[in-house]
C-alpha cells in the first residue's frame, strides 16, 4: 500500500469514528479530510442529500439519522477496498 492509499484509509476510519456522534452534527473536515471523503461517496453526494460547506479551507458536512448509515457503509467500502494489507493482516495471510 503506498503511503497515499494508507493516508487515505486512515482519514476514512477518523471520519467513521466521527459519525458516532449524536446527530445532526457538522463534521468539519481540513481539505485532505474533504478530498478522500468525496472520493469515497463520489458519485453519491445527490443521492445521499448532502449539505455541503465550504469555508477557508474547511469542509462542512451535515450528517443526520438520514445519512450516517450510507456515509459509513460507502467509507467501509472504500476502505475495503484500498487496504488490501489491513485485510490480509487481519485474516492471518501476513506474517
Amino acid at each position: 500500500m503506498t503511503e497515499i492509499q494508507l493516508t487515505n484509509v486512515q482519514v476514512a476510519n477518523y471520519i467513521i469514528d466521527e459519525l458516532h456522534k449524536d446527530k445532526p452534527f457538522n463534521l468539519v473536515l481540513e481539505q485532505q479530510q474533504a478530498d478522500v471523503f468525496f472520493l469515497a461517496v463520489e458519485g453519491y453526494q445527490g443521492d445521499l442529500g448532502l449539505s455541503i460547506s465550504h469555508k477557508s479551507g474547511i469542509t462542512g458536512v451535515q450528517v443526520d439519522d438520514g445519512n450516517a448509515d450510507a456515509i459509513y457503509h460507502m467509507l467501509s467500502s472504500y476502505i475495503a477496498k484500498h487496504d488490501r494489507f489491513g485485510v490480509m493482516q487481519s485474516l492471518g495471510e501476513v506474517s
